[in-house]
């Protein structure tokens, strides 16, 4: 009898699926990386080229603001259920009395931390060159060889960047623009 005060109780989560919700809503938003641009494939030049235009669109501008995961995404997850109860039987007379009572508590969070920085356009690869320079914090503290191929590296993506960043900047003129495009999704296609 205890156990119906308990029925609907929210089914637990794994680790697992609550990543793959954050993985899917990422996917959704149209986050597309900037990092490696020298090893892009035509498909993550062709999203992040759409992501612009259509942030270009919106701000009407061909430097526009743009928002960038600038360090390491956390989430946390937590959940408790609880659960106590008492059953009693008493006689007054000649009538038995029942008496129940119970007690049933259900909690569950999640946080996701996603730190965000917001960069003109142009500033992107010094921004994102940032991000990688913290986390190649302890490579770039040597002095070998390894230090050095990794600098390059960095550099090498902040330069290629610079030079993609350039041409959808110049290549911005408004005429373009329509209301079917949205940052961050793209274009939006009637069925």
């Amino acid at each position: 009898m205890l156990a119906s005060c308990s029925a609907g109780s929210v089914a637990p989560v794994t680790i697992s699926q609550a990543i793959a919700g954050v993985q899917v809503d990422l996917t959704k938003a149209g986050v597309v990386s900037v990092s490696g641009v020298q090893d892009w494939t035509a498909d993550q030049a062709s999203r992040f080229d759409a992501n612009v235009r259509a942030l270009q669109c919106a701000q009407h501008t061909s430097d526009p603001v743009v928002a960038m995961i600038a360090g390491p995404v956390t989430m946390s997850l937590t959940g408790t259920f609880s659960q106590s109860g008492s059953f009693s039987v008493s006689a007054a007379s000649a009538l038995p009395v029942f008496g129940l009572q119970a007690d049933a508590s259900r909690s569950k969070g999640q946080a996701l931390n996603v730190p965000v920085q917001f960069v003109p356009l142009s500033a992107l690869p010094d921004a994102e060159m940032g991000r990688q320079v913290g986390y190649a914090e302890a490579l770039l503290s040597q002095n070998d060889g390894v230090r050095h191929d990794e600098g390059a590296r960095i550099l090498f993506d902040r330069d290629a960047l610079t030079a993609h960043v350039r041409l959808l900047v110049s290549g911005y003129d408004g005429s373009s623009c329509s209301d079917d495009v949205r940052p961050f999704v793209g274009a939006r296609h009637a069925s």
